[in-house]
């Protein structure tokens, strides 16, 4: 097919036009240039509206343009272009004469495209009478572009001059044809394509399949039917098919029906998409009549296209399939059901299927359940919560908190009387969903009461749910506190576990007095938990408890859980921070723990630390290390240390305290990080931290301590990078102001990325 497109074009004008200074004006037209003449000229046209004089006046300076011998090719084809805008604006034409000039054009191969360019858009016979007479005298290329031009303008007097070019071996001209009499799709233009035989070409195919869209019913069908048995392509044969159901509804259901209980899939497809729109008078009682008969994967593929009908008629079939010997076709029915318009009946029966012992009809018939919708299900669930198998209750209690029905809080409080266990843990997980902070003692006397361990635990996690929902962080959690701290052992044990899930510094504070009772499993379990605490805030707690447990397992295990929160943090150290570590280093005689915890003082960059250092110099037990964390703080307290590296480019990263930020290179085997101290100091532990970039570590590491970066000399340890964290440990006795860290290996994988540089 040619078809001329307009390209961008600008005026080189060099003042508004005029009519004796239109012609020169427009020669000088280029693709680039001054645009401004030409919007002039662009409202000059639209200004000239209905105005025949205006018009012609127009077309006369467009024409001159057009046909200038010195004219650019961006000039002619800007004014055919324009020329085709007036020509559509203005009045008819009685006769060809009068365009003359552009009916000479039309056969001229140079010429045609601006021709057709400028009189497409003009309406009238005489216009359809100049492309006719000048496809009878074309060929080649000009030939094709006046085909395009009469299939745009669907010209139906072209028929008996397309017709005979169906049969032209020039195959573009065949297909060109094709396209023009499937554009135009009078009885004429369908009847000659309807004489080509199928198979046909592509394009015959194609353009069958377009006269079709808009021809007659009567003339489209015909030609549809044929396309469906005969055509070459697939795709043809299942449009044709997909297009004859919505030209001859009243057919539709029994052919989806025919084509449905076939071995044909890619027609499948076609019937499938169809029945979700399809307005086919009784389709859907002919499909489900029908289904039982088909394979299992089409009637799992009908039941989804019946759901997205959203039609009720369709129920009764799908939930006989919720009973289907295969597998998949009961699960899609389960699915089906929770989209179709919903009933009691329907919440029943997703109820059953969500309490049975198949785990995967459980799941996807409560994700059904919570989807139903209709005008009796939710009373239907509030009935079904309150009576029935307990099995089956548990699913509608569940149902409650799912669909957010507060409503359902009396009847939820009603199950705590209930003595079937599975009802009342349902019951106490849904009042956890459901219940405001107002009813914080409602569930703790749940929880207090609960004696099945499912039921238990559910009450746990709604009694920490509900006091979350408090807003007043320093009330909400009194009366847990005041509950867990006066309860008799057994049932403090089983409580303790909220503290950590409602978190905060009261919540820890409780955990350490639980910790410093003389009860071992009590203290055991607190002090466990405030080792696993989520967040800083255990950390004062856990001194607390090696301070003053009564037993020494609770005081080892509370310096043992501090150790682990400074192991896997590290937040922002403070001068509080020092205070607690002063205080664990005091609160042990065990030397290998004291020793840990002043290495912990590498991190301090306050003034209360050296200070504390500086005290603590004539401990023999710890000397050496409180000597070496003396120098290092002395170097902390210098100021930030300042990092380069081979690629600058977010080399800021590596010492912004943020692990959201990384600095990152490709690894070839030869890339540095260097990093000033500002003094000389020891370098116990380097942490290089690849968080969120677990598998960016470095491929293998050399790194360097020294006061001269030009001389760095020999490594002073080596190894492989890890993921997630590369922690390197230095040899004793390393110091320099210096640290440099280099990869020395290629990984064409992944880069070599640090989010955060620790140094201790």
């Amino acid at each position: 097919m040619v078809r001329l497109f307009l390209l961008p074009v600008t005026l080189a004008l060099a003042s508004v036009l005029s009519a004796s200074a239109a012609t020169p004006a427009l020669s000088q037209l280029t693709y680039s240039g001054d645009q401004q003449p030409f919007e002039t000229l662009d409202r000059e046209i639209t200004a000239a509206g209905s105005d025949a004089g205006k018009l012609a006046d127009l077309e006369q300076r467009l024409l001159v343009a057009l046909r200038s011998s010195d004219a650019t090719f961006a000039a002619r084809q800007a004014a055919a272009q324009r020329l085709g805008l007036v020509l559509a604006q203005g009045p008819a034409k009685a006769s060809a004469d009068a365009y003359k000039p552009l009916g000479t054009m039309l056969l001229d191969d140079r010429d045609t495209d601006l021709a057709r360019l400028a009189l497409e858009p003009a309406p009238g016979a005489v216009i359809n009478g100049m492309f006719l007479a000048a496809l009878g005298k074309s060929a080649g290329r000009t030939q094709l572009g006046l085909i395009d031009s009469i299939a745009r303008r669907r010209i139906a007097g072209a028929v008996p001059a397309l017709t005979p070019l169906l049969q032209n071996p020039d195959t573009p001209a065949a297909a060109a044809a094709a396209r023009a009499l499937g554009a135009i799709a009078n009885d004429a233009a369908v009847a000659a394509l309807q004489a080509v035989a199928e198979p046909s070409a592509p394009a015959v195919a194609a353009a069958k399949l377009a006269a079709a869209a808009r021809a007659t019913p009567a003339a489209a069908l015909p030609l549809l039917a044929s396309l469906q048995r005969d055509a070459r392509a697939p795709i043809h044969r299942a449009a044709a098919f997909r297009l004859s159901l919505d030209l001859e509804p009243a057919t539709a259901a029994t052919r989806l029906a025919a084509v449905l209980g076939g071995n044909d899939w890619d027609m499948k497809q076609v019937a499938l998409e169809a029945i979700a729109a399809s307005r086919a008078p009784g389709l859907v009682a002919t499909l489900t009549g029908a289904i039982a008969a088909w394979d299992a994967p089409t009637q799992s593929a009908v039941i989804a296209a019946l759901a997205r009908r959203n039609d009720r008629a369709a129920l009764p079939a799908i939930v006989a399939a919720t009973e289907h010997k295969d597998p998949t076709v009961r699960l899609d029915a389960i699915e089906a059901l929770g989209v179709l318009p919903g009933s009691r009946e329907t919440a029943s029966l997703l109820a059953r299927f969500a309490a049975g012992n198949d785990s995967a009809e459980a799941k996807l018939a409560r994700q059904s359940l919570m989807r139903l919708n209709g005008p009796d299900v939710s009373a239907a669930i509030l009935t079904g919560a309150e009576r029935g198998d307990p099995a089956t209750r548990a699913v509608f209690l569940e149902q409650l908190a799912l669909r957010g029905m507060s409503e359902g809080l009396p009847t939820i409080l009603k199950c705590r009387s209930e003595t079937n266990p599975v009802v009342r843990a349902a019951a106490v997980a849904a009042f956890g969903e459901l219940a405001p902070a107002s009813e914080q003692k409602a569930v703790l006397d749940w929880t207090i009461e609960a004696v099945d361990s499912a039921e238990q635990s559910k009450a746990l996690r709604a009694l920490v749910n509900v006091t979350l929902r408090n807003p007043d962080v320093a009330e909400r959690g009194r009366a847990v506190y005041a509950l867990i701290e006066f309860a008799q052992p057994v049932l403090a044990l089983r409580l303790l576990p909220a503290l950590g899930r409602i978190g905060g510094e009261s919540s820890a504070a409780c955990a350490a007095r639980l910790a410093l009772r003389d009860d071992a499993k009590v203290a055991e379990a607190a002090t466990g938990a405030l080792a696993r605490w989520p967040d800083a805030t255990a950390l004062s707690a856990l001194v607390v408890v090696a301070e003053k447990a009564a037993l020494p397992d609770a005081r080892a295990a509370a310096l043992q859980g501090a150790l682990r929160y400074f192991e896997r943090s590290r937040e922002k150290w403070s001068a509080e921070t020092t205070g607690l570590v002063a205080r664990l280093i005091a609160a042990t005689a065990d030397v290998d723990i004291r020793k840990k915890f002043v290495a912990l003082l590498h991190r301090a960059n306050d003034p209360g630390a050296l200070a504390f250092a500086e005290s603590r110099k004539a401990d023999d037990t710890i000397a050496a290390e409180i000597a070496i964390a003396s120098d290092v703080i002395r170097a902390n307290l210098a100021g930030l240390a300042k990092a380069r590296a081979s690629s600058n480019a977010g080399v800021s990263n590596l010492l912004d305290g943020n692990t959201s930020t990384r600095w990152t290179t490709p690894a070839l085997g030869e890339e540095w990080v260097e990093v000033d101290f500002k003094l000389t100091r020891p370098f116990a532990r380097l942490t290089l931290d690849q968080t969120g970039r677990n598998a960016e570590f470095p491929e293998h590491y050399e790194v360097h301590v020294t006061n001269d970066p030009k001389e760095p000399g020999k490594a002073v340890v080596s190894g492989k990078g890890k993921p997630n964290r590369t922690v390197i440990d230095f040899p004793a006795g390393t110091r320099g102001r210096y640290l440099i860290i280099k990869n020395t290996a290629e990984r064409k994988d992944t880069p070599w990325a640090i989010c955060e540089l620790y140094v201790d």
